[in-house]
């Protein structure tokens, strides 16, 4: 068992539940409820996330031996923070009457994010990853 599986397997998780939403949001009716409900739960996983990441891997790899480790997982931690924000001010901006009152906005940020959250999943797959599992 690699060390990140856990993590590999929250990232699995996120990036499923956003096709939902986003797969919803392309339905002949999204439903406002729905895809507010849906949100709150991703954000639990995105936030449980990013807290064993923080707490278990960057600590890790900050102490890692190995050359440029420590300085790649510093830098993935600090473009994270601000991601973080990205998710968190978008998080709380959707509430229901906000994505009934502009569906086609909330749709098109909702894309942006997802997009950006996924970008940041495949680098981690990529680089930080096999980094932590070596």
């Amino acid at each position: 068992m690699a060390a990140t599986d856990k993590f590999r397997t929250q990232h699995d998780e996120i990036l499923a539940l956003a096709g939902e939403i986003t797969g919803h949001l392309q339905g002949p009716e999204p439903d406002p409820q729905w895809l507010r409900k849906q949100l709150s739960g991703l954000a639990g996983k995105v936030n449980f996330h990013l807290a064993m990441e923080d707490q278990a891997l960057y600590p890790r790899l900050a102490a890692s031996p190995a050359p440029g480790t420590c300085a790649l997982a510093a830098r993935f931690q600090k473009e994270m923070g601000g991601l973080a924000r990205v998710f968190t001010d978008y998080n709380k901006q959707w509430q229901v009457g906000a994505i009934r009152a502009d569906l086609q906005t909330f749709a098109t940020d909702t894309r942006k994010v997802f997009g950006a959250l996924a970008h940041r999943i495949a680098r981690e797959n990529e680089e930080l990853y096999p980094l932590a599992d070596a």
